[in-house]
């Protein structure tokens, strides 16, 4: 086990119940707060301009956890800055950042798969392989709000939606190119645009 918790008796699953309703503020809480260390620590978007200047773009995408009973309130593991020329920077927390309940639901999956316990393994690529965690596009959060985020985030433990991360590893911000995430992003950007 990692961070000395290798009390094998101890049961690190939670007992708590959060409102689906309330899924969408936890995740901006938790995005804004990312974004905020993302700042303080000076990191840049990738690529640069001719001119050396780089993208203004705010745009993120949240990396999303979330299971019935090892993770049951929606966590932001990461989030992927898009930079310029389809490159992209993951920006996520790190072992010793994660509750003991997700450190030993990791070092399980680690297990499955076969892979040494104890390497600083990125959280979200265990998370996101293991289907656990997805990367949020705008079609996820308008599917979630009308179908349900624990429904969302079934339909991708099952294989039934993306984790997006091909199109976003490869495509940065060009992942909102199709169809169905330009009406999405537009739609909500729309929203925004309302509330003001």
């Amino acid at each position: 086990m990692i961070d000395g918790y290798d009390d094998e008796s101890v049961d690190y699953t939670f007992d708590i119940e959060v409102d689906e309703d309330d899924w969408e503020s936890i995740i901006q809480m938790q995005v804004n707060e990312l974004s905020c260390l993302v700042e303080s620590e000076g990191i840049q978007r990738p690529g640069q301009f001719a001119n050396g200047r780089r993208t203004s773009s705010h745009l993120v995408y949240p990396i999303v956890a979330y299971d019935a009973k090892r993770c049951p309130c929606p966590t932001v593991l990461g989030l992927v800055l898009t930079g310029l020329e389809g490159k992209t920077l993951f920006f996520g927390m790190k072992i010793k950042d994660l509750s003991v309940g997700l450190v030993d639901y990791m070092n399980d999956l680690l297990e499955f798969e076969g892979m040494p316990i104890g390497v600083q393994w990125n959280p979200a690529d265990v998370f996101i392989e293991a289907k656990v965690a997805t990367i949020l596009l705008p079609d996820d959060i308008l599917f979630a709000r009308e179908n349900g985020w624990i429904e969302m985030m079934s339909q991708v433990r099952d294989g039934k939606r993306s984790t997006h991360r091909l199109a976003v590893a490869k495509m940065g911000r060009m992942a909102l190119a199709h169809e169905k995430q330009k009406r999405a992003y537009k739609e909500l950007g729309e929203e925004s645009l309302d509330e003001k």
